[in-house]
């Protein structure tokens, strides 16, 4: 018999490998959106589309997810902007009261080394000179004073600020934005629903980053 063999050029090829199992498909990258501050949801965003923004929703970054009531926050805010003001009057305040202080222990100075040079005489009594001594060295006391109230005001000032940025802080996380692109997979609030923020943020949108991995 004739043997006949048949030849190829050897290339490379594919192998397939096929794994079946069962199971919940999960998105490799998912950002879990919550709320830092308590409150009731009173809208909801809207997506690329003009909808309501819902489970398979397209978002962008930085695009509104929801609302929540901010009447609170927003007093918080006026409520230390008028500390604030107050806190720096009372700097401005007490720089007048330094200046005057000041001047005060000048003219009381002056007094004080004129009443050294003439010393308790038959021109000036012991009373007066005690006296001009006494006045220098309250004066002297005043402006140290002064100085102290100012140093405390500004004191007030910094922490008038840094309640004010607090509140505003406050009052921008009343709006939840999506921090990445993605999409919504997950929606768990509904408008009327009360948000309670605690040491772990409640847990509003699940996005998934890229559902092709």
């Amino acid at each position: 018999t004739n043997i006949v063999y048949r030849t190829v050029e050897v290339k490379r090829g594919d192998v397939a490998a096929t794994i079946t199992a069962t199971g919940t498909l999960e998105p490799q990258e998912v950002v879990d959106v919550g709320a830092q501050v308590a409150g009731l949801i009173v809208s909801l965003g809207q997506d690329a589309n003009g909808g309501q923004i819902d489970y398979r929703s397209l978002v962008e970054p930085n695009m509104v997810l929801a609302r929540l009531d901010d009447a609170v926050y927003k007093a918080d805010v006026l409520t230390a902007g008028a500390v604030l003001e107050q806190a720096r009057t009372s700097v401005l305040k007490g720089q007048a009261t330094l200046a005057q202080a000041k001047a005060k222990m000048l003219q009381a100075e002056n007094n004080w080394s004129r009443a050294k040079a003439m010393g308790p005489s038959d021109a000036l009594s012991q009373n007066d000179y005690d006296m001009y001594q006494a006045d220098y060295e309250t004066a002297k006391a005043n402006v140290a004073v002064a100085e102290t109230d100012i140093a405390q005001a500004k004191n007030g000032v910094s922490l008038a600020e840094a309640s004010l940025s607090k509140a505003q802080r406050n009052l921008e996380f009343c709006t939840i934005r999506s921090p990445v692109k993605g999409e919504i997979i997950d929606r768990r609030v509904n408008i009327g629903q009360t948000v309670v923020a605690s040491l772990n943020a409640p847990s509003l949108f699940l996005i998934a980053k890229d559902l092709s991995k």
